[in-house]
């Protein structure tokens, strides 16, 4: 379970939100030119038959007749403007990306003296080039126009997930991530819950860019986000490869895992097992190797059945002792046994006699790591159903090593989506 597995979810994901961005609307043509100085005939019957033979997807008959309107002496700036918004549009309709850049250009450099479109009008120009990039994978200039549509006003949703995309795409995680950790912010300022979509790559950004705090960070609002078994089993993944982790804490880690079901290689059952038993708390261990058995992971071999035939030995010593031990447990002066007397009958999932042991041994004192028993005793409370009790327990604890990660994440594995 030490090993790091965060899924590869960049590239599922990336398509999520483009389909808007792909459909953007192609630009006006001459049918519908805006407003502004007359057409000679001439070329306005170039340009309509050009965009006629667009409507009718015969390309190369419609860059012809470009071409030729191209061809005309003297244009105006106003005829020359809308020359190359009809060429624009046959470009986008072929996902001709560099002529449509150039076009594009000159569409907007005409504008800016002759202002014969709005801003407005412009944002679906920048769109529609940005995604004849992103088409043809040319990534970086798909985010460069999109980010330009931002930058003058586009607020379209779909061109902000296309730009994240791109960005993301061209090998620029580090400005990917910028975007999505805004998207992500955003979202929670207005009470929603981030996309998922934005979580997953926003994890895999970070991880890739090697920014430990930004990527474990990404996968704690996936957890409380969306608390599937494989964002679980990434996150604690993640405390596992802490180099911080203290040793003490690790058998805990394992009781996480478990609670929220993540385990799923035999390895992962046979370590808890072999950790509880060291420990003393062979009920668990026992516990444990029976799950494994009935998951089809334990019990095929020789070793397993010897392994479980001593844990059931050991069970079985306990109880015959229990009585005897809890006895001399009470009249000890702090509660140190009798706590781990209480913890093995939880093992053995007798809570309300576990729970009451724990209890009274915290009560007469654990004196040392005391932070550390109130973390379990938290544990066994949301072991035996005991929500309310637990998340009251849980916040009386802090410390670090891992102990503060592991409060809040048993705080998220125990509250309801």
């Amino acid at each position: 379970m030490r090993t790091v597995r965060l899924s590869a979810v960049l590239a599922c994901a990336l398509m999520a939100g483009l389909a808007g961005a792909q459909t953007a609307p192609a630009p006006a043509t001459a049918a519908s030119a805006p407003a502004g100085p007359a057409i000679r005939a001439e070329l306005r019957a170039a340009l309509l038959d050009a965009q006629n033979l667009l409507n009718e997807k015969k390309f190369g008959p419609a860059k012809e007749k470009i071409q030729a309107a191209n061809a005309f002496a003297d244009k105006s700036p106003y005829e020359s403007f809308i020359t190359a918004r009809v060429g624009l549009a046959v470009a986008i309709a072929e996902d001709d990306a560099a002529t449509a850049t150039k076009l594009l250009e000159q569409v907007l450099q005409f504008n800016a003296s002759g202002a014969w479109l709005t801003t407005a009008e412009t944002l679906p120009l920048m769109q529609a080039v940005g995604v004849a990039h992103y088409r043809i994978k040319d990534y970086a200039q798909a985010a460069s126009w999109m980010e330009r549509n931002i930058q003058v006003g586009g607020t379209e949703q779909s061109v902000k997930e296309a730009r994240i995309q791109s960005y993301l795409l061209a090998g620029n995680l580090a400005r990917g991530s910028e975007l999505l950790a805004e998207e992500v912010a955003a979202a929670e300022q207005a009470k929603r819950a981030p996309k998922q979509a934005h979580l997953e790559m926003l994890a895999q950004a970070r991880t890739s860019l090697k920014d430990t705090t930004g990527s474990t960070k990404a996968l704690e609002k996936l957890v409380q986000y969306y608390p599937s078994k494989d964002h679980w089993r990434d996150l604690i993944n993640r405390l596992w490869s802490r180099s911080d982790l203290s040793s003490r804490l690790q058998l805990d880690v394992f009781r996480l895992a478990f609670f929220t079901s993540t385990p799923e290689e035999a390895s992962d059952y046979g370590e808890y097992i072999d950790f509880a038993q060291k420990a003393g708390y062979s009920a668990e261990a026992l516990r444990i190797y029976d799950l494994g058995a009935s998951a089809g992971l334990l019990g095929s071999s020789d070793a397993h059945k010897k392994q479980r035939a001593k844990l059931a030995q050991e069970v079985e010593q306990d109880r015959k002792t229990l009585a005897a031990d809890t006895a001399s447990a009470l009249k000890k002066p702090d509660g140190f046994a009798l706590f781990n007397i209480g913890m093995n009958q939880i093992g053995m999932q007798q809570f309300d006699k576990g729970l009451e042991l724990m209890e009274k041994a915290i009560a007469k004192g654990v004196p040392k790591r005391p932070e550390d028993a109130r973390l379990r005793l938290a544990v066994a409370y949301a072991q035996a159903g005991q929500t309310d009790k637990a998340l009251q327990t849980f916040a009386t604890v802090s410390g670090p090593e891992g102990l503060d990660d592991l409060v809040r994440y048993w705080t998220w594995a125990i509250r309801k989506p």
